[in-house]
């Protein structure tokens, strides 16, 4: 049920952005791009969530505690890969704002992934 009504607020979403962009004809363009990449992702997400675990509960003590660790680890790995950009920017290359900003979301949504990966497949933490 929770998947079908994610489901229906992504195309909610995805309509008022076509609708946005048909109305106003590129003036509010980075906002039908968010509402677009907004509904596509909840849309996608949701459709793989309901393929994945159906109705059932997706989460439980042992995945919430993995992924938990596996954030925490991202975290620490997130600091050194910014002590890494600030050592890069002092002493080679200086660094805008987003540039750094980018990378580093970045890096904490792959290491976060790879862990959370690495300790559902391992089983334990």
């Amino acid at each position: 049920m929770e998947n079908n009504i994610r489901i229906a607020l992504g195309i909610a979403l995805l309509l008022l952005g076509i609708a946005v962009e048909i109305i106003w004809n590129g003036v509010y363009s980075p906002l039908t791009s968010g509402f677009v990449a907004t509904s596509i992702a909840l849309i996608i997400g949701s459709a793989v969530k309901h393929l994945k675990f159906g109705e059932g509960p997706d989460r439980d003590e042992r995945t919430m505690t993995l992924n938990a660790f596996a954030l925490a680890y991202a975290w620490m790995t997130t600091f050194a890969f910014m002590s890494l950009l600030i050592l890069l920017d002092h002493y080679m290359v200086k660094l805008t704002v987003s540039t750094a900003l980018i990378s580093t979301m970045a890096v904490t949504i792959l290491v976060a992934t790879i862990f959370r990966c690495y300790f559902l497949r391992k089983g334990d933490v």
